[in-house]
């Protein structure tokens, strides 16, 4: 079918094609000895095992030390060097063995593992080695040479360097770096899914004025700090798997990617203030023009009969201190302050407790409902929840969640609270500012997280500028924010029963350096590896400013009960507010492997899990971390599941 502007259907290849497909199959081929042509190529590769660059083609290469012969394999046949290795090359150990010796430096090596990838965007082929990989550099050297004997890119052939794997002393026209690499992109997908709505194409200079709906479909020419509920987004700028905006847009499981051409695109232009079906897949993305019918059906698949219903227990009256707090104490204080409770409990292979803020306490759902009794603000919530003339005319919803708030946050606070966290607050006495950090029962639970919905805090016991009883009553107030409603909303949850805990511990002077995990591997499935964010200083890894690109990389791990050096790092980009440097040294991120590998096994197993497998690899929670400045000591702030 011809595809046309006029007929409104943008098909994106993104200008960069994929090999031309083989003349002649030859499914029988296990290998091929030499690549001469894109025909060789194509008829071997696949998908790369991991998914952390869009428009890559990949072929899995042997190497055999005893016979000096080089196999390209054919991915349709094995998956995994390991299946060629024992089902064509009659490798006769298990797969334990294997990964210890095939990736080891012991003179019982007898192979020499290798990716080579083709990169669409840059035109390069790059031969790249497992992270953890101890191969050495005379032999990296080796088979660089031996696979450029007999590829018909040569010219266009790289190492990739980095990753923990050595280099040998090479030219520096032989070697690419990640961030080289990652530069050369020029299409990032990031949430894979599909969706209907009115395209809106909205610069920087206009984004924070421009009035958005929920039915809208977004283009931005940067990366916002912040998303608006909406249908989708798609920006010019490249993200990382924990920024915000895809931290939203996956937990709406709306689509979500970067392509750099997407605003000057006249296809795309031409869609602006249309109603448009946009879907993101792995290698390209679709935007067409479609109809109020299709649109209406599929927005009417996305509502469920039934809202969710919220625990609450407004039985205790006590503040409670961290160690009498679980996981199972969403219903009284919120899901954050229970799993920052669950974090308390955890004992290291050191037999040391995880590192935690300190001085840590809660204030129950209690006090938030005491507060709204008190003022007579429940009749106020009552006629925004059961008004559709408020709940679907957004600028009048907007307003009344404002007045809400203002009453909430300006009416007195109980006396008698005010002194009971004041004499916990002094009780600490080594601290006299605390962070308030706010904490629900509309959060963490099934098909919704709530990350970054509500607001934390500062109050001191010595500045009258954060005084306590503002810190805990803005901290009420946010429950009842224009977002934080409508994404609500969206997930169909009933917000007649919403209540706020409040989370307090010490607070922090500066970070020497802020981060994100999430403990599963993003980019391969089944895999054992965290996926982590880090940035120097306090520039958010989830809200970038100036679109500073933080550090990604991944730790892959063994078992770190047994060996707390048991990790490998893989780097996807460095920092550009460290030069491109790492971040954080190899000690530092044994530390973090350590810390994330316990609370991933804490959870997994009160989650009901029973057995260390691919299981335990996908289950993943979402942990923010810090390093104090000064000290460097690693502190876990908080987890949820992802």
């Amino acid at each position: 079918m011809k595809i046309t502007a006029a007929a409104a259907l943008l098909f994106l290849l993104l200008q960069c094609q994929s090999k031309p497909p083989c003349a002649q199959q030859r499914p029988e081929e296990d290998f091929l000895s030499t690549l001469q042509c894109d025909a060789d190529f194509t008829f071997l590769m696949g998908s790369p095992l991991s998914s952390r660059y869009a428009q890559v083609d990949a072929i899995k290469l042997v190497f055999d030390l005893k016979t000096n012969k080089l196999y390209f394999i054919n991915n349709h046949k094995y998956n995994f060097h390991f299946d060629f290795c024992t089902r064509y090359l009659s490798y006769p150990e298990g797969l334990d063995v294997f990964n210890a010796v095939e990736y080891g430096h012991r003179g019982t090596r007898q192979y020499l593992l290798a990716n080579l990838n083709y990169y669409r965007a840059s035109d390069v082929y790059t031969l790249e080695f497992f992270s953890g990989d101890e191969i050495t550099a005379p032999q990296i050297q080796n088979l660089f040479d031996e696979v450029s004997k007999v590829v018909y890119f040569k010219d266009k052939l790289r190492l990739l360097t980095g990753d923990g794997v050595q280099t040998p002393n090479m030219a520096a026209a032989q070697c690419i770096t990640i961030d080289e690499l990652f530069a050369h992109q020029k299409y990032q997908p990031m949430v894979l899914s599909k969706s209907y709505g009115y395209l809106q194409r909205v610069g920087k200079a206009d984004f924070e004025s421009h009035v958005f709906t929920g039915r809208d479909i977004i283009l931005t020419d940067f990366l916002p700090n912040d998303l608006p509920f909406c249908q989708g987004i798609l920006t010019t700028a490249f993200q990382t798997p924990l920024a915000h905006i895809n931290i939203l847009s996956h937990n709406r499981k709306t689509p979500n990617c970067a392509y750099k051409g997407a605003w000057e695109d006249p296809n795309i232009q031409a869609l602006a203030g249309k109603l448009v079906c946009y879907e993101v897949l792995p290698d390209t993305f679709y935007l067409r023009e479609a109809s109020l019918s299709q649109a209406q059906f599929f927005w009417d698949l996305k509502r469920k009969e039934s809202g969710k219903k919220l625990p609450c227990d407004l039985q205790e009256k006590r503040l409670l201190d961290i160690a009498k707090i679980d996981r199972t104490s969403v219903a009284v204080v919120g899901a954050k302050a229970a799993n920052f409770g669950e974090l308390d409990k955890i004992i290291l292979p050191d037999h040391s407790r995880l590192p935690t803020p300190e001085a840590a306490f809660a204030i129950p759902f209690f006090y938030y409902q005491q507060h709204i009794s008190q003022h007579h603000l429940q009749a106020v919530i009552d006629r925004i929840l059961n008004n559709d003339s408020i709940l679907y005319n957004r600028p009048l919803l907007d307003k009344s969640l404002k007045a809400l708030r203002d009453s909430i946050a300006n009416s007195p606070l109980d006396p008698t609270l005010l002194r009971k966290v004041t004499e916990k607050m002094k009780a600490a006495k080594t601290y006299t500012e605390f962070r308030f950090r706010s904490s629900t029962n509309a959060e963490d639970i099934p098909g919704f997280t709530g990350a970054g919905l509500y607001t934390s805090k500062t109050g001191s016991l010595i500045r009258p500028d954060k005084s306590v009883d503002r810190a805990i009553k803005k901290v009420w107030a946010s429950l009842w924010s224009l977002r934080a409603f409508e994404e609500r909303m969206n997930a169909n949850i009933d917000q007649s029963n919403l209540a706020m805990g409040i989370l307090v511990h010490r607070a922090f002077g500066d970070e020497e350096v802020n981060g994100v995990a999430i403990t599963r591997n993003l980019y391969r499935e089944g895999y054992p590896a965290f996926t982590v964010n880090i940035q120097k200083g306090e520039s958010s890894v989830v809200l970038p400013e100036n679109e500073a690109t933080p550090e990604q990389l991944l730790l892959k791990y063994g078992d770190l009960d047994v060996d707390t050096n048991d990790f490998s790092v893989e780097y996807i980009s460095h920092s550009s507010l460290n030069g491109y440097q790492p971040v954080l040294s190899r000690a530092e991120l044994g530390q973090l492997a350590t810390y994330l590998y316990a609370i991933k096994k804490r959870f997994y197993y009160a989650a009901g899990g029973m057995v260390l497998g691919p299981g335990f690899y996908d289950f993943a929670m979402d942990i923010e971390f810090k390093l104090d400045k000064g000290s460097r000591k690693i502190y876990v702030k908080q987890a949820r599941e992802y």
